[in-house]
């Protein structure tokens, strides 16, 4: 599973392309829907917007669990 998330991952292009207001960019990621509302309240919108996030503020984040911060991890690394 960790291995298609690093596929995943290596595809998604960086910048604002595919960013939209619906999390549709998180959701194609496979970031369960209460951490993509989490990302998108907290305006995080991009992969950049992510990058300049750290880790533990993403885990504090209503709604963001186990499996949404390891594919997180592995965009925001990737």
């Amino acid at each position: 599973m960790a291995e298609d998330a690093e596929h995943d991952a290596s595809t998604v292009a960086d910048g604002d392309a595919g960013a939209t207001a619906d999390g549709a960019l998180w959701a194609a990621q496979g970031i369960p829907a209460p951490a993509c509302r989490a990302l998108l309240a907290a305006g995080i919108l991009t992969l950049a917007d992510l990058r300049s996030t750290d880790l533990d503020t993403l885990g504090r984040l209503h709604g963001m669990g186990p499996k949404a911060l390891e594919r997180l991890r592995l965009l925001r690394d990737g």
